[in-house]
């Protein structure tokens, strides 16, 4: 009798065992097949060293022709390249480029997790807006605002169009009533726009945007961790830029307080202290016990010597896509490396409008290299 009850035990775990094992694998079979595909895409990214000679191409023509064995062939092909390159041209075929990856990034994501990457692609409305605002603030023509702006595989280009012509903010406000920005929007115009103009809206819209991104994570059940993680660092990357670019323009705490977005690694007490601190160095101690304080213990001399956060903030930026590229390879079979991928696609588009910008100008190529965001050597670890 007892022989029969242990072997019925036994064959209840391994059933149990086998159960999970095929759960398991249903729901990570989608992502097996999504990782290989961006890890296929990612061994397409130009490397540091391929941008390193494209700052040595005599002129912007000649990156173009370098760039016609790459994925922006199609995209650069037409581009007239007599008599110099237009900037402009190539900066939207870059953006035509980005916004169909974007596209086949929403499309080839497991389904339980493509709101998440519909909402992360978002940005690019918030980024848009942001440009439309400013535009009109600094009265640039309208018919040059469009140039400026990313096609978005979330909204319409005729939206983007009609917001764009507009000729005031208020008319702005009222193509966007009906749209979830108006109540941030309005309220800034009333309360923060006086003092701080334009950048008061671009603010409050990333906190809008941040904080329901971050909001909608935290009611996952599946892999929230990692959507905590990989999002998570960039939202204190945005906290760390916004508080030092706000100290050095000596903004009050409270108002400082009023647009940081929701923090991960980087604790409450911590963005109080920061948010409090006297100047930009002291606000930057604050971060030496976190994952960022070595990156940006490191950029502040030159912060120190210049007067200028650049340093600091691209050493940011390499920091957050080092950590980002670590998570996706401890955590192939999830959604992490969508979200990487998406960051180094996001960072080599920008890397390619910089060189292209700067070599119009005749920057020198040693400049332009000084200004490229780098992927940084990864090493493993426990986070």
């Amino acid at each position: 009798m007892n022989e029969i009850l242990i072997l019925l035990i036994v064959l209840g775990i391994i059933g149990g065992i086998s159960a999970f094992i095929v759960i398991r694998t249903r729901r990570i079979m989608p992502y097996v097949y999504c990782g290989a595909r961006v890890n296929a895409w990612g061994a397409k990214l130009l490397s540091d060293s391929r941008l390193d000679e494209l700052t040595e191409s005599p002129g912007t023509g000649r990156i173009l022709g370098a760039l016609e064995d790459t994925g922006y062939q199609p995209y650069i092909s037409d581009i007239s390249r007599e008599e110099g390159v237009d900037v402009e041209e190539v900066e939207g075929a870059l953006n035509y480029c980005l916004n169909d990856t974007y596209q086949e990034l929403i499309e080839m994501t497991p389904e339980e997790r493509r709101d998440i990457v519909e909402k992360i692609v978002e940005r690019i409305n918030v980024r848009n807006l942001q440009a439309i605002l400013t535009g009109v603030e600094k009265e640039i023509p309208k018919e040059d605002r469009m140039k400026v702006l990313t096609p978005s595989p979330t909204i319409p280009e005729d939206k983007l169009e009609m917001l764009a012509s507009a000729g005031t903010l208020d008319r702005i406000l009222e193509y966007l009533e009906e749209s979830e920005y108006y109540d941030t929007l309005s309220e800034t115009m009333e309360e923060g726009y006086a003092e701080w103009g334009v950048s008061a809206l671009i603010w409050a819209l990333d906190g809008f945007y941040y904080s329901n991104l971050w909001e909608n994570i935290r009611t996952k059940k599946a892999q929230r961790s990692i959507l905590e993680k990989m999002i998570g660092i960039e939202l204190d990357a945005i906290n760390i830029k916004l508080i030092l670019r706000l100290k050095k323009e000596d903004v009050h705490p409270g108002t400082i307080a009023e647009f940081t977005v929701p923090s991960h690694l980087l604790s409450n007490e911590q963005i109080e202290r920061m948010t409090t601190a006297e100047d930009v160095q002291s606000a930057a101690e604050v971060t030496s016990d976190t994952p960022y304080g070595p990156v940006v213990q490191g950029a502040l001399q030159q912060f120190e010597e210049t007067g200028s956060l650049f340093a600091l903030e691209k050493a940011l930026d390499e920091e957050i896509l080092k950590m980002s590229r670590e998570i996706s390879l401890v955590q192939p079979f999830t959604i992490a490396p969508v979200i990487n991928y998406l960051r180094l696609k996001e960072t080599e588009v920008r890397n390619l409008r910089t060189i292209i910008r700067l070599k119009a100008e005749e920057v020198k190529p040693e400049d332009i290299r000084n200004a490229l965001v780098r992927k940084r050597e990864i090493e493993l670890r426990p986070r």
